[in-house]
């Protein structure tokens, strides 16, 4: 495949180009921290994280890459900007390939999952438009009975892992109305086979309708690149036991529960695939806390999180791994004499510049975090800041840790990372006897008794350790 001028804009110089620099902004939603450390939130103190989000997109930034632009709201199209009627039949009569749809400002209320497989270079882009659901009267599990809305709980899904979508998808610059009682669905389930833009998209309040989480997105081509980039889902999501959904199955073989106990399979923020492969890179992200996983973009292929902050999500806040299933390509790894080559800064899944915050336990049946999990494959974290301000009643594997590797990891490098432990907690728990380093870590304990060396905080396999300290003590 070879790489286009299109595909080269979407990320230059190894840094994203900035939502102003591409889109005329005419709306935002800001960031309040997602948790109770208010001006000691450490989201407050870094530079690289923009914790405001425009919600509209200029289409003059993307209207030479299709040859069709329409407004859905003209003719033949019709779709009603005041959310009275559904737009379910405009959506399905605009979509066309080759084809820039513009959502002007307005609500637009879908009764139906909108479903697309087999078409390509398509975009879908709103300037502060709101999507919200129909109203849902009864759920069980991912499909609702009774309601205005009826069928899957999918708004937009585009590809299947089997036909994911060819060409170029654009898609942002909306709100995803979750602030009504019982409304939260699966905005965006994206299969990408060639290359995906998704940004410029909040979601807007408590998801609480105990189904799919906010997205998933995935690449499906070793070649293939998924950027996704300033996306606020902070309002989180609640545990399918404290919503109207009835869904009852504790495991994926359809067990079930005593007493409607069960985890909250799926309700997770940001979802990869296991089939995945190719690169996707996801950044300038705000998540959590859901009942699941946070950013659980693990998989298969190339794993970038930048400049994202995550809190208070059960099991992990972000959780990756890394496959070699991915090839090099002009928007990453380009390097100065114009060649593509594996060994640049990010030769392997990567955690980069991010905030992750855990100060209490989500709606749910988990009592312990990881900030950040290294699942498998090999994986690099750096420059991010961590911390830890509520105390897990289990310990070790199976309690609270800033950094943690499980057993599936061949090599992880954690370097120039800051944690801070203000409740007992491990700053770094390794499930795995493969190569792991930490270099230039400061660990900072505050408020307990955490021992007087950096091994007093941490368990499981011994790391590498370079330049590590705790409280300035090695």
């Amino acid at each position: 495949m070879e790489p286009t001028q299109s595909r080269r804009n979407f990320l230059r110089g190894g840094a994203a180009a900035s939502v102003a620099s591409i889109a005329a902004l005419a709306g935002c939603m800001t960031f309040d921290g997602g948790s109770s450390l208010g001006e000691a939130n450490p989201a407050n103190a870094t530079s690289n994280i923009d914790t405001e989000v425009s919600t509209a997109i200029d289409p003059a930034a993307y209207e030479d890459r299709f040859s069709e632009v329409v407004d859905i709201t003209d003719d033949p199209y019709g779709a009603d900007p005041s959310g009275e009627d559904p737009i379910d039949e405009a959506l399905m009569l605009a979509w066309e390939d080759d084809t820039l749809i513009v959502f002007p400002q307005g609500q637009y209320k879908m009764t139906q999952s909108f479903r697309r497989t087999g078409w390509r270079d398509v975009g879908l882009i709103g300037q502060n438009a709101v999507i919200r659901h129909g109203d849902v009267e009864t759920i069980r599990g991912h499909t609702v009975d009774e309601g205005e809305y009826r069928g899957g709980t999918m708004l937009f899904q585009i590809g299947t892992a089997n036909q994911p979508h060819q060409g170029e998808l654009i898609f942002g610059g909306f709100v995803f109305d979750w602030a009504r009682e019982n409304a939260g669905m699966r905005g965006l389930y994206a299969m990408i086979g060639d290359r995906a833009e998704i940004r410029n998209i909040a979601f807007n309040g408590v998801h609480d309708l105990g189904t799919h989480g906010n997205m998933r997105v995935a690449t499906m081509a070793p070649d293939a690149f998924a950027l996704v980039d300033s996306i606020d889902m902070s309002g989180g999501g609640m545990h399918y036991t404290d919503t109207i959904n009835t869904r009852e199955t504790e495991n994926y073989d359809e067990s079930i529960s005593e007493g409607g106990f069960g985890q909250s399979w799926s309700t997770t923020g940001i979802a990869g695939h296991p089939s995945m492969s190719g690169t996707a890179l996801f950044q300038n992200v705000i998540c959590g806390p859901w009942p699941d996983n946070g950013l659980y973009v693990q998989g298969g292929g190339r794993q970038i999180v930048r400049n994202c902050i995550a809190s208070n999500s059960g099991t992990s806040n972000i959780r990756f791994n890394h496959t070699d299933d991915w090839e090099p390509i002009p928007e990453i790894d380009e390097n100065e004499e114009g060649e593509l080559t594996r060994d640049g800064p990010y030769g392997q899944s990567t955690v980069e510049g991010s905030v992750v915050l855990i100060d209490r336990m989500p709606p749910g049946v988990h009592d312990a975090q990881r900030s950040i999990w290294h699942y498998a494959g090999e994986g690099v974290i750096r420059d991010c800041k961590i911390t830890i301000a509520h105390e897990s009643e289990s310990g070790g594997a199976a309690g609270n840790f800033a950094i943690g590797t499980r057993s599936g990891v061949t090599e992880s490098i954690i370097e120039n990372c800051r944690i801070s432990l203000l409740e007992p907690a491990d700053a770094f728990y390794s499930g795995t006897s493969a190569p792991v380093t930490l270099r230039d870590v400061d660990i900072v304990a505050e408020g307990w008794d955490a021992g007087s060396s950096p091994a007093s905080v941490m368990g499981g396999q011994t790391p590498s350790l370079e330049s590590v300290t705790l409280n300035g003590s090695s």
